[in-house]
């Protein structure tokens, strides 16, 4: 990654950097660190590569995050090879009636066993004995993508239902995207995430578990019940689970328990592995976590790889989704020493997009002023349109009216007009219709992404069509800004 151009540090500049300070010692005071543990095992579970082959092995979250850490007991694969598979469930429950050390890491390898009915035992046995150094594991069951590999249903049902009796609510979307299945709230068939199948009512029965598990009641739900009676149960527990989700997940706790936190740090120190996939489950499984992995961020954070830390910037704006002013707070603190200080653009620039998801506007306006390079200072105007402020507007029309705006680029024209117009309710839309219409491709697809994150639409504006051709979608464009 490139380095930025020299900053200044001008008086503002040292304010701003001794108020940061100030903000991280709070932030260090108010949320507790990471739970110090030994250094990181090299990915267990995986094994080394052939000196002669490939340069890397392949590797898979699921093999990682359920093997046996140093001093956990090896899986007893014994258990699982026994015939037929019912003598693979009574052995599985007596290891779990006797406390067997080997029953945490024997449980998570059951969560693979060919036998549906057996991973579905496993992760509810999981889910009752509370075993949190699984959370990480389960997660990377609910799925569909990132996971590893194709789930069955039945297998992804039964791991949220255990994630719900452990307080963590990531499996309630899919829980409750069960439930609706065969009234009128299902799923759009098109989009369907799970392969159809007639064992719907099991399904079901899986998954109503965990909403019981996590909301106290079955709100009327009954697999066997009638169409009419489903639907209505299905819409009170999504209306449940809107009220309630930001709730859940700010009460949602990381205990200090050292398979657990050995599992969290494993997912953030390979943040920067060579294959996509399992960067997108880290991020995945890190977001699913909640809240309570935020000192595991801050201490990405501090990494010297500029990888670890971009990435650990996406999992922090995944999670600005889902919790409170307060937690958006720290979220933001932590991200505006890489906005305001990392010498890499690219991540200063993926910081900008914390600050503006959990809506907190002031590291953003000192960036406007610290930071020039062209990609920090796009994703600073689009984060300060995402913040939604008053503030933010102040700033941009502060900013608006310097020779630096007047002369920005075409790109950064665009993202200030779309981003007053986000902001101001009053702004005229003239500006930007024109930026629509515009036979520059440097100012007409900016322009048509920026609608879409504005009105949820392109209202059909296609570039390559001549103005005529354009002008119908242009007037839906026109209304659906009049009414944003």
């Amino acid at each position: 990654m490139s380095n930025s151009p020299p900053m200044s540090h001008g008086p503002h500049t040292c304010r701003v950097l001794f108020a940061l300070t100030g903000c991280l010692a709070l932030l260090s005071q108010g949320t507790a660190c990471a739970p110090e543990s030994p250094t990181l095992p090299e990915l267990p579970g995986v094994e080394a590569p052939d000196p002669e082959g490939s340069e890397k092995a392949l590797w898979f979250w699921r093999d990682v995050l359920s093997a046996p850490l140093p001093g956990e007991a090896p899986p007893r694969m014994d258990l699982l090879l026994l015939e037929p598979p019912a003598a693979t469930l009574n052995a599985l429950t007596t290891l779990s009636d006797s406390d067997d050390p080997a029953t945490l890491t024997t449980l998570m390898a059951a969560l693979r066993h060919r036998q549906e009915a057996v991973a579905c035992a496993a992760a509810r046995e999981l889910g009752t004995r509370g075993e949190r150094a699984a959370i990480p594991r389960l997660i990377k069951s609910i799925g569909p993508y990132p996971v590893d590999y194709d789930v069955p249903i039945t297998v992804r049902a039964a791991s949220a239902s255990a994630l719900a009796r452990m307080g963590n609510p990531a499996g309630m979307p899919l829980i409750l995207t069960i439930l609706a299945e065969g009234t009128e709230l299902e799923a759009d068939r098109t989009r369907l995430p799970w392969t159809e199948t007639t064992r719907m009512a099991f399904v079901q029965e899986l998954a109503l578990e965990g909403l019981v598990a996590m909301a106290g009641t079955d709100f009327g739900f009954s697999p066997d019940g009638s169409v009419p009676d489903k639907a209505a149960a299905a819409m009170r527990a999504s209306e449940w689970w809107e009220l309630n989700r930001m709730r859940l997940w700010m009460a949602c706790e990381l205990p200090e328990s050292p398979g657990l936190v050995t599992r969290t740090r494993l997912l953030v120190a390979h943040l920067r592995s060579y294959q996509l996939r399992q960067i997108d489950g880290a991020i995945y499984a890190l977001r699913q976590l909640g809240p309570g992995v935020t000192p595991f961020l801050r201490e990405g954070l501090r990494s010297q790889d500029d990888y670890v830390r971009l990435h650990v910037l996406d999992v922090m704006a995944e999670l600005a989704k889902v919790v409170d002013r307060k937690a958006c707070g720290r979220l933001a603190v932590l991200a505006s020493g890489p906005l305001l200080q990392d010498p890499s653009p690219v991540i200063a620039a993926r910081a900008a997009q914390v600050c503006g998801a959990a809506q907190v506007a002031d590291p953003l306006i000192n960036a406007l002023e610290m930071r020039n390079e062209a990609e920090v200072r796009l994703a600073v105007i689009d984060a300060l349109a995402a913040s939604r402020l008053s503030s933010a507007l102040d700033a941009l029309t502060d900013w608006a009216s310097t020779p630096e705006a007047r002369n920005a680029l075409p790109g950064h024209r665009v993202s200030l007009e779309a981003a007053l117009l986000a902001l101001d309710p009053n702004h005229p839309s003239d500006g930007f219709l024109e930026m629509l219409m515009s036979e520059n491709d440097a100012v007409s697809y900016p322009a048509i992404e920026r609608l879409i994150a504005m009105t949820g639409s392109d209202h059909g504006l296609d570039p390559s069509q001549s103005l005529a051709e354009r002008e119908q979608a242009l007037q839906s464009a026109k209304a659906a800004l009049a009414t944003r």
